[in-house]
């Protein structure tokens, strides 16, 4: 399944929603408060406008129609002028329409209240755009056309609050970020600390529980964690009990029936009861050592895996077995673990390589982050469907596993408890070559 283009951290996740969320609800906020605020100031240029304007057509009212052409020569020919109606066609301007209409309604007749940018009529000369241009088209009461025109006087806001909008927005967008990675953090916490304390109990059974502090939802998260906890260790506990006591119990019967076998006079009869007697003494010890496996206490300990390798290759050699240690890729390895686990666990594997591919390269290395402990054999190899199944108790292969090998389909089982009581990882792979790859991996401290 493709991931798409969403981020894996569910903090990153719920940082991003909190940020565009509350970014997205200020900007539909600000754009409000903007068009409000455009209203009101539309609305109060309009009232005081249509002021100057009801005071300037009041003044041409009065005149007589051939002098109202020539009464605004004194006025300001930037601000004040009168062209012909047809020119008088823009954007409307309601507010302007309507103070005029209460102001001087019975002197003119309002055909048209308009609004556009300077530069839009006729022989102005090209230039930034300033405060609108506003006009009135109507008629006066003797029948007159005219389109009056004002252009407002030109108020440029000083430089510092030009500025002060991209500042402010700025510092806004920082402190929702600020806020909303803080409110992500705080909330994650907890499942933080519940990860840390999985990953440790599933290292160590026998970790302390998880402290229950904080608020409510977060302690009754905890308390149920540590019930779930109490409960696996007791499941645990039990399920090793009773795998110890029957594979004890075993030994008694184990040893009457060998004390009896003794003095059976077929000799056929006798080889053939003795080889079950030691395959089933075998079951019984590993059955021992699987539910020892389950229940390591040992602490761990910084231990030099490459000193490690080379006393059990050396030792394996001195036996007479095919075991050889190529070295570390770098210098030395060192980490922290239960260093007789390990030595166990690598045992198991070596004794695994001799029995089914005649003889065990150990290497180590160190790759991103971890510790790599690999025991290879040149036997037949596991079908890589069966990979994974085998590392489970009791599994064996009939092909590879039999009475006469010795196999119980326990030591690979036991190796893997026993890395994974320290934080490892136990992996099978076939080898390109022929022969199987049991790798072993662990966190680097």
């Amino acid at each position: 399944m493709k991931r798409g283009l969403a981020p894996t951290s569910l903090t990153l996740r719920i940082f991003l929603v909190l940020l565009v969320g509350v970014s997205a609800a200020a900007a539909l906020t600000f754009w409000l408060a903007q068009r409000d605020r455009r209203e009101v100031i539309a609305h109060f240029h309009g009232r005081e406008a249509s002021q100057r304007f009801a005071d300037t057509i009041r003044l041409l009212a009065a005149l007589p129609k051939e002098q109202r052409r020539n009464a605004l020569a004194g006025f300001n020919r930037d601000e004040w002028r009168i062209v012909a109606p047809e020119n008088c066609n823009g954007l409307p301007a309601p507010h302007l329409g309507q103070g005029l209409v209460d102001r001087i309604g019975s002197i003119i007749t309002v055909d048209a209240t308009v609004r556009f940018p300077r530069q839009e009529v006729a022989g102005d000369p090209p230039g930034p755009p300033g405060p609108p241009l506003l006009g009135v088209r109507g008629r006066f009461s003797d029948g007159d056309a005219f389109c009056l025109l004002h252009q407002g006087q030109r108020r440029m806001p000083p430089q510092i609050e030009q500025g002060r909008f991209p500042a402010s927005l700025a510092l806004f967008g920082v402190l929702i970020a600020f806020v909303s990675w803080f409110a992500v953090r705080l909330a994650l916490r907890p499942l933080q600390r519940m990860t840390a304390a999985a990953e440790a109990f599933g290292n160590d059974i026998h970790h302390p529980p998880l402290a229950t502090n904080g608020p409510t939802e977060v302690r009754q998260a905890a308390t149920a964690f540590n019930r779930m906890q109490e409960r696996v260790r007791e499941m645990m506990a039990e399920r090793t009990q009773i795998l110890a006591a029957v594979t004890h119990d075993l030994k008694t019967p184990l040893t009457r029936m060998r004390l009896r076998l003794e003095g059976c006079s077929d000799d056929a009869l006798r080889e053939k009861l003795g080889g079950d007697l030691v395959a089933m003494q075998r079951l019984v010890d590993e059955g021992l050592e699987l539910a020892r496996s389950m229940q390591s206490v040992e602490p761990a300990a910084r231990l030099d895996l490459d000193a490690l390798l080379s006393a059990i290759a050396d030792d394996a050699a001195d036996a007479g077995q095919a075991v050889r240690y190529s070295g570390a890729t770098r210098g030395s390895i060192q980490t922290s673990c239960k260093p007789n686990a390990l030595r166990r666990a690598v045992e198991n594997l070596v004794d695994n390589a001799i029995k089914y591919g005649g003889g065990a390269l150990l290497a180590l290395s160190a790759e991103e982050g971890l510790a790599c402990i690999r025991i290879s054999d040149e036997g037949p190899g596991i079908p890589d469907e069966r990979l994974a199944e085998v590392l489970r108790p009791f599994v064996r292969l009939e092909s590879s596993r039999s009475r006469e090998s010795g196999g119980t389909g326990l030591g690979l089982a036991i190796a893997s408890n026993l890395v994974s009581a320290q934080g490892g990882r136990l992996v099978l792979e076939n080898r390109p070559t022929g022969g199987l790859a049991a790798t072993i991996m662990l966190p680097l401290d």
